[in-house]
C-alpha cells in the first residue's frame, strides 16, 4: 500500500476543503470585542473633549468677571451688555457648544490671594462679582454629568450611582477694577 501526500509550497499537507467557515467563525468572536473597544474609544474621545471645553469655558468666565469687577456699568467682553452674575453666567455657558444647555450652572466666588492661595474660597469667599475689587481673587467653579452611553464603562468609570462621571471644572483670575 502506498499514499500520495501531495505537499503545498512550504512542505506541509494542501487542503482540499475550504477555510472559510473557520474565519467565519473566528470573525464572530473577535468582532463584538473589537467593536466594543472602538466604541470606548469614542465615548472617551467625548469625555476628553467635553472636559477641555468646561475648562476653557471656566477659565473664560474667570477672565469675564475679573474684567467687570465690581464697577456696575462694565460692559461684558463680547457686548451683550452690563456686567451681573447672571451676565457672567449666561457668558460661560454661551461657550459650551457640545455640553447640552442647562447642564451646567456655574457658581462664582470672590476671595482674598491668601484665601485662594490656602484653596478655601469656595468656603471662606463671597458670592457675586460685585465683591470683585482690585487685587481679589475671581474664582469660577463648575461641574458636568457626563453621561458614559456604554455600561461596560460605566461600570468602571462612573463617579455618580446614574452612569454618569462628574467633570469638574474650576479657574482664577485676578480682578482689574
Amino acid at each position: 500500500m502506498c499514499c500520495v501526500v501531495i505537499r503545498g509550497k512550504l512542505g506541509r499537507p494542501s487542503r482540499t476543503g475550504s477555510s472559510d467557515g473557520i474565519a467565519l467563525i473566528e470573525f464572530s468572536l473577535v468582532a463584538p470585542i473589537g467593536f466594543l473597544l472602538i466604541l470606548s474609544i469614542i465615548v472617551g474621545c467625548v469625555v476628553i473633549t467635553n472636559l477641555v471645553q468646561l475648562t476653557n469655558a471656566a477659565r473664560d468666565g474667570a477672565r469675564a468677571a475679573a474684567i467687570c469687577g465690581s464697577v456696575s456699568t462694565a460692559q461684558m467682553p463680547d457686548g451683550s451688555g452690563t456686567c451681573s452674575d447672571t451676565a457672567v453666567a449666561a457668558y460661560i455657558t454661551s461657550h459650551l457648544s457640545a455640553i447640552p444647555a442647562g447642564s451646567v450652572l456655574p457658581q462664582i466666588y470672590v476671595c482674598t490671594p491668601s484665601e485662594a492661595a490656602a484653596g478655601t474660597c469656595t468656603s471662606a469667599g463671597v458670592r457675586g462679582i460685585a465683591n470683585c475689587q482690585r487685587g481679589r481673587i475671581v474664582e469660577v467653579d463648575m461641574y458636568y454629568d457626563q453621561p458614559l452611553y456604554i455600561p461596560l464603562l460605566s461600570t468602571f468609570f462612573q463617579t455618580n450611582p446614574d452612569g454618569t462621571r462628574r467633570l469638574n471644572a474650576s479657574a482664577e483670575a485676578t480682578c482689574e477694577q
